[in-house]
Parts: C-alpha cells; structure tokens; sequence
C-alpha cells in the first residue's frame, strides 16, 4: 500500500477520534472523552517529533499508533468492550504489541545513537518482552485508580484484568521473538538506517562532542 494511502487513513482515523470526542461531549457521555481527547494528542506525537526534532517515524509505524488508540476510544464509546466479544483482548493486544515494538526503537537508538553504551542483545529482547509487559500493569493501575475515584467500571473483575495482563505478556512475547529473529541477520545499524534515523543519529553525535 503506498505511502500517500496510508496517510489518508492516519487522518481520516484522526479527525474521527476529534467527531467522537465532539459527539460524546455534546450528548453528555463524558466517561471516554478523556481518554479520547488523550488517544487524540498522542496521534499527534509523531507530527510534533518530525518537526521539533526531525524525527521521521515509518508510515507504517505511526498507523500502528493510531489504531491501536482509534480502537481503544471506539471500543469504550460505544460500548463495544461489552458487546463485542473479545473486543478487549484485541485492543490490550494491539496497544501491547505496539508498546513493545516502540520499546524496541527506543532501546536500538539508544545503543546505536550513543557510543558509550552498548546493550546485549539478549538484553534488548528481554527489555523489549518487560517494556511491553510494564506499560500493561501501568494500565491496569490506572483503570483500578480511575474505578475507585470515580466509580466507573473499567475493570469489571479479576478474570478481566489477569486475561488483559496475559494478552499484553503474549503480543509482548511475540515482538520480543521478533526482536531476538531481527538481530540475529541484522545490526542496530542497520534498523537506524531503515527508520530514517541516520540525520538525527548525526545530529545527536555533534551535539554531544560540541559540549
């Protein structure tokens, strides 16, 4: 699929998010306009590091992003978390398997970025499975806090919240295997240069020895 497609989709999936947060507020359903509005501004993460950084993430990376969010507002919205079976475990899936993947990039460029630190590999897939696996129980803390500050049901019982936890351990998993497949054929390097990274890594570099 080309570049240009994928782009429209990101802001089609976007300016849907903004209409539903609009929709929700106006019919007094103020329970997922937080999290819509937040869903929102994060999709925007990748626009504001382009152009304050120069930071060029993969088309395909920031798509992942706004899906992940985009079935994450829908599903508490308009209820599809109690309707839809397994609605839940897709969504803890996907937003888990992205946190991972972002794990990755973030670990990559730090070991490629910095010549000082050099990270195992075998360390890079254990943080990448942990990373994953982390942001999940953040998760789930917040939506036990917001339960018991506000009196919603996020968390509907314990079965709920351990088969969340075990999707989130398995997508997890899965991008850890990745990881350890990808740098068994391939060096951090190479992944710089693949995400477009290669001018901030240069950047970075003479920031570092200008100080």
């Amino acid at each position: 699929m080309k570049e240009h497609t994928l782009l429209r989709i990101i802001w089609v999936l976007q300016l849907s998010m903004v209409v539903l947060a609009l929709v929700l507020i106006i019919n007094d359903k103020f329970t997922w306009v937080p999290a819509t509005v937040v869903s929102f501004l994060i999709t925007l993460l990748p626009s504001m590091l382009k152009h304050s950084l120069r930071v060029v993430l993969p088309v395909w990376l920031v798509l992942w992003i706004v899906i992940a969010l985009f079935l994450h507002s829908t599903g508490g919205a308009f209820g599809f978390y109690d309707d839809i079976p397994f609605w839940d475990h897709i969504t803890h899936a996907v937003s888990a398997s992205l946190i991972a993947a972002l794990g990755f990039v973030v670990v990559l460029t730090i070991d490629d970025f910095f010549e000082s630190i050099y990270l195992p590999r075998p360390f890079v897939v254990f943080f990448v499975l942990m990373f994953g696996m982390a942001i999940g129980v953040f998760w789930e803390v917040m939506e036990f806090a917001q339960d018991r500050l506000t009196g919603t049901m996020l968390q509907y019982n314990l079965d709920d919240t351990m088969w969340d936890l075990f999707f989130d351990g398995t997508a997890s998993l899965v991008v850890a295997v990745f990881s350890y497949s990808y740098l068994r054929n391939k060096s951090p390097e190479d992944f710089i240069s693949e995400m477009g990274l290669t001018h901030a890594k240069e950047r970075v570099n003479r920031r570092l020895k200008s100080q």
